[in-house]
C-alpha cells in the first residue's frame, strides 16, 4: 500500500512537473509581434519598382510579410504625401534582423534614391 501510495505520489509529481515546464515553454515562444511601418512619397517610380520587386526575398528569412500597402484615409492630421507601408514580423528581433540584415542593407540606397521616406519600427502587444 505505501509503495502504491509513493508510486501514485511520484507520477503526480511528475505531471505537475511536466505541465509547469510546458507552460514556461509557451511563454518563452509568446513575445509580442513587431511591425516594420513606411511612410513613401515616391520620387522615381521605375527605381522603385526595382526596389519592391527585391524586398520579398529578404524578408522570408525573418518571417515578414507584407501586411497593408496604399494610400491612407487620413482622419486627423497631416496625411502623408505618399502610401503607407506595414510589414509584419513574428517578434522584434526578427523585424530589427531583418532590417539590418546584409540582403536588406544593398536595397536601402535603391529605396533612398527612389523615394522618400519614414520609416519605424514597432513592437506589437502580446497576442
Amino acid at each position: 500500500m505505501k509503495q502504491t501510495a509513493k508510486l501514485a505520489l511520484t507520477l503526480l509529481a511528475g505531471f505537475a512537473l511536466g505541465a509547469g515546464a510546458i507552460g514556461a515553454l509557451k511563454a518563452q515562444g509568446n513575445k509580442p509581434p513587431a511591425y516594420v511601418i513606411a511612410e513613401v512619397e515616391v520620387t522615381d517610380p521605375a527605381g522603385f519598382q526595382q526596389y519592391v520587386a527585391k524586398v520579398p526575398p529578404t524578408l522570408t528569412p525573418y518571417h515578414g510579410q507584407t501586411a497593408a500597402r496604399g494610400k491612407p484615409d487620413t482622419k486627423e492630421g497631416a496625411p502623408p504625401n505618399g502610401s503607407v507601408v506595414v510589414l509584419a514580423f513574428d517578434n522584434l528581433a526578427n523585424a530589427e534582423g531583418w532590417y539590418g540584415s546584409a540582403a536588406y542593407r544593398e536595397l536601402i540606397p535603391m529605396r533612398q534614391r527612389s523615394s522618400k521616406t519614414r520609416l519605424y519600427i514597432v513592437e506589437g502587444l502580446p497576442q
